[in-house]
């Protein structure tokens, strides 16, 4: 905002970087409606970024191989308890994620039940509950990313009604118009519009329309960067669930 502040400022006056200025909220007060729009995008984005970050930290799990990907390979109990050794032994180097977390508590389970079925089925519930953990941090991205559109429809509100104020603020001047006959003439009252009525007239409009059209080129691109985002965490955790099933539960051979 400094810089678009700036910029405006020091644009030549009515030339076409003014008018860019203008529009990308660098005019002050009108401006702080746009000053809103960019702190709720640039939440989306950083949140945005860090979430992407930690996917792929979650993601670089798998090049420790904790489960066999072989063909036809054959897990005995005893072959799931050093898993989950490995596993615990992995985290203190990696730190805990979730694939790790669903190998423990599938490996935990079948220790205590001797049973894939209820090893899968804890596999399905962790999965779950994980997905629902990662998914209320959602919430701040998600707050913001409504607000973006809001803002937009606020400035046009306000853009509008700064507009009909103005307007309604303009002086009447007497002017002469013939009544009744041509002998004489009465005075009556006209609104007199002035250039400066003109150029504020033309401001409040120019924000109504400048924060809307903002808002809507920003809210599409957060909205295609979120429906990414929130593909690839589901793609992440059905992933992983893949993982462990494939390669874990229905390999146990009792």
């Amino acid at each position: 905002m400094l810089v678009v502040n700036l910029g405006y400022q020091f644009s030549p006056l009515g030339s076409s970087m003014e008018t860019l200025f203008f529009a990308l909220g660098g005019k002050m007060p009108s401006g702080l409606i746009q000053a809103a729009i960019y702190f709720s995008t640039f939440v989306c984005l950083f949140g945005m970024n860090s979430m992407g970050k930690r996917i792929k930290k979650e993601e670089f799990a798998y090049t420790a191989k904790l489960l066999p990907e072989t063909e036809q390979y054959v897990l005995y109990p005893e072959d799931v308890n050093q898993i989950k050794l490995n596993t615990i032994e992995v985290e203190r180097h990696l730190g805990a994620g979730i694939l790790t977390d669903l190998i423990k508590q599938a490996a935990t389970k079948f220790r205590s039940s001797h049973s894939p079925a209820e090893s899968m089925a804890m596999v399905e519930t962790v999965s779950e509950m994980q997905r629902k953990t990662v998914e209320k941090e959602f919430w701040l991205m998600q707050t913001c990313q409504t607000l973006i559109p809001a803002f937009g429809f606020l400035g046009t509100v306000l853009g509008m009604a700064a507009a009909i104020l103005n307007m309604g603020k303009t002086q009447p001047t007497a002017m002469a118009t013939p009544t009744g006959s041509a002998e004489g003439a009465t005075a009556v009252p006209a609104a007199a519009i002035t250039g400066a009525d003109i150029s504020t007239l033309i401001d409040s409009l120019g924000t109504a329309f400048f924060t809307t059209i903002l808002a809507i080129v920003l809210g599409i691109i957060v909205n295609v960067m979120m429906k990414r985002l929130e593909s690839r965490v589901e793609d992440l955790h059905t992933g992983m669930k893949r993982y462990v099933i494939e390669n874990l539960v229905n390999r146990i051979q009792l």
